[in-house]
């Protein structure tokens, strides 16, 4: 991490067995007016040797509108490039591009992995653009998301245990209270980033599992944003910058209890 990028001279904090289950890295752009969905199946062929599996999935909506075809009216699709593993996956849309690492039984690669294989995927789509002269990709909006996955028994085994994964959260029923004990929980907040460069998100949810249905707690934190300049290492400093919120914003909210005796914090 550069020091354009940091906020705390502090290293930052490191997990031996973090939680994640899946990071989205990745940007919303203009669409490019030549950009068509023909081009689609060339993009793909950058890169199929890498991502030999396709997958349609439902557009993603801007301002709760999708994105459609200007002549025709028809909803603009939104692909998957998958690798054989299952576990990487690069998403386009014609105003959108994403990099994803999803866990599969393999380990978290870490942040610097992620991040390079981002870069890879957008200088593979810069050069895509450039060779049939699409015109150049204007960065609207660049996004980090984590999601974490804390199953039952990992800290936790009922609602009413929340407080020990996280820190400030609290259920406080009184003597004379009408509701019972909540069974599942849906809770979010935001904060700045620095310099006006975007917000952070975090959002906890309560699902079950869908390879074998244990309850899980999804604790997500998601940063969007953009500086004022996004050209070049400036983009990547933007996404040092969220990462660093994301793991220290990550930290602390969790508990000191569960960070040291589940996810086994180094520092």
């Amino acid at each position: 991490m550069t020091s354009t990028s940091k906020t705390s001279p502090d290293p930052l904090p490191s997990y031996k067995q973090p939680p994640v289950d899946e990071v989205v890295c990745g940007f919303r752009f203009e669409p490019l007016p030549q950009l068509k969905v023909p081009h689609i199946g060339l993009l793909w062929e950058k890169f199929r040797q890498e991502y030999p599996v396709t997958q349609h999935a439902i557009p993603i909506a801007t301002d709760t509108s999708l994105p459609v075809d200007e002549t025709t009216g028809v909803p603009l699709p939104r692909i998957w490039f998958i690798s054989k593993a299952d576990n990487e996956l690069v998403q386009f849309q014609l105003d959108r591009f994403y990099y994803n690492w999803r866990h599969r039984g393999d380990d978290y690669p870490r942040y610097p992995s992620i991040i390079e294989k981002f870069e890879k995927a957008k200088r593979q789509l810069d050069a895509f653009t450039d060779e049939l002269q699409l015109g150049t990709i204007k960065t609207v909006e660049c996004e980090l998301t984590y999601i974490n996955h804390i199953p039952k028994g990992q800290g936790w085994e009922s609602i009413d245990d929340l407080p020990k994964v996280v820190r400030d959260f609290t259920w406080q029923k009184q003597k004379h209270s009408f509701l019972l004990a909540p069974t599942n929980v849906a809770w979010q907040t935001g904060f700045p980033l620095p310099g006006g460069k975007g917000r952070l998100n975090i959002k906890l949810n309560q699902a079950a599992r869908k390879v074998d249905g244990v309850p899980v707690l999804i604790l997500e934190l998601a940063a969007k944003g953009i500086g004022e300049d996004i050209a070049g290492r400036a983009m990547r400093d933007w996404f040092d910058l969220a990462h660093e919120w994301i793991v220290r914003g990550f930290t602390d909210i969790t508990t000191k209890e569960i960070q040291e005796t589940i996810w086994k914090r180094e520092r």
